[in-house]
């Protein structure tokens, strides 16, 4: 049995964007942004998409615009890159009305967290993943305990794979190194293992992770391209050079006191792209800090030698 999980999804390497949904100022999807924005992706090296999670916000978007997020990313993008839907909600009968549609559209890879709110142990973790089971879906475990209080362990992962079948990998956002080597090391046999912290952007790599599921390269992904090109290379000094960029783009969310989702969004507004504003409660920039943002980063990939065009509406 060892590979058969994981080949599910066919041994895909590199960087997966988590996708940030489009939003148009009354709140629909933006169908034309979420075009160009795959486009900018897939220019760019990004081999999948990791959609309507945390940077997606599935969890703040009705579930029959989830559905119709979905189907479009699956229309546009279906074909040229890997597709793993995140189908989690705090209730398991939507997750599974979720999981169904993904499936008939055409995207078997779906993506659960633990269950939320009420107090859970292994049995009931167990349980709500095996509820699964009966649908010819790919299971891929999202471990995130800074958000949902649960720390899926490498122990309770042992269990959960001698119970349900179709767990065919694991995202692990935990941003804890030797996580990542332990899920290596005791399981990249089994499963597809993706990093999902993006403070090891590079580091997950050098671990042995197969993908990376990057938030900021939303914003950027040409830079996560040369990043991920450079660690194949053996050429570190590169590799650490964009890492190092990546992480100051990324760090202006603390900077302006919002959400990186946030940030990514106000990045590709900059740049054109019709992607709108984070959706409640979740805040997005004013125009003054739009072109704070800017400066900022024109200042930013000037002296790293990166050219990258803002757009001077705001």
């Amino acid at each position: 049995m060892i590979g058969v999980r994981r080949d599910k999804l066919g041994f895909l390497r590199g960087i997966v964007t988590a996708l940030v949904t489009p939003i148009t100022d009354s709140g629909d999807l933006d169908l034309k942004g979420l075009r160009e924005l795959i486009d900018l992706q897939l220019g760019n090296g990004v081999v999948g998409f990791f959609i309507l999670g945390t940077y997606g916000e599935g969890l703040s978007l009705h579930h029959e615009k989830r559905k119709r997020f979905v189907e479009k990313v699956a229309e546009y993008a279906g074909s040229k890159a890997v597709i793993i839907n995140n189908v989690s909600s705090t209730s398991l009968e939507v997750g599974l009305e979720l999981a169904k549609h993904s499936l008939d559209v055409g995207v078997a890879n779906i993506s659960l967290i633990p269950p939320l709110y009420y107090k859970t142990g292994v049995r009931e973790i167990i349980g709500y993943y095996k509820a699964f089971e009966r649908l010819d879906v790919n299971i891929m475990i999202y471990n995130n305990p800074a958000r949902v209080g649960v720390d899926i362990q490498p122990s309770t992962l042992r269990s959960m794979l001698s119970d349900v079948s179709n767990i065919v990998g694991i995202k692990d956002s935990t941003g804890l190194p030797d996580r990542i080597m332990e899920l290596v090391a005791g399981f990249g046999k089994e499963l597809h293992i993706a990093a999902a912290s993006d403070s090891l952007l590079l580091e997950a790599f050098l671990y042995g992770a197969d993908t990376h599921i990057c938030g900021i390269c939303n914003a950027v992904p040409e830079i996560s391209d040369l990043m991920y090109k450079s660690i194949v290379m053996g050429d570190m000094e590169k590799a650490v050079k964009y890492k190092s960029l990546l992480m100051k783009i990324k760090g202006l969310a603390r900077e302006f006191q919002v959400e990186g989702l946030s940030i990514v969004k106000a990045i590709l507004r900059l740049r054109g792209l019709n992607v709108g504003n984070p959706v409640p409660p979740n805040k997005g920039l004013s125009d003054n800090e739009m072109r704070k943002l800017r400066e900022i980063l024109e200042s930013i990939l000037s002296d790293a030698g990166v050219n990258i065009e803002f757009k001077r509406i705001f």
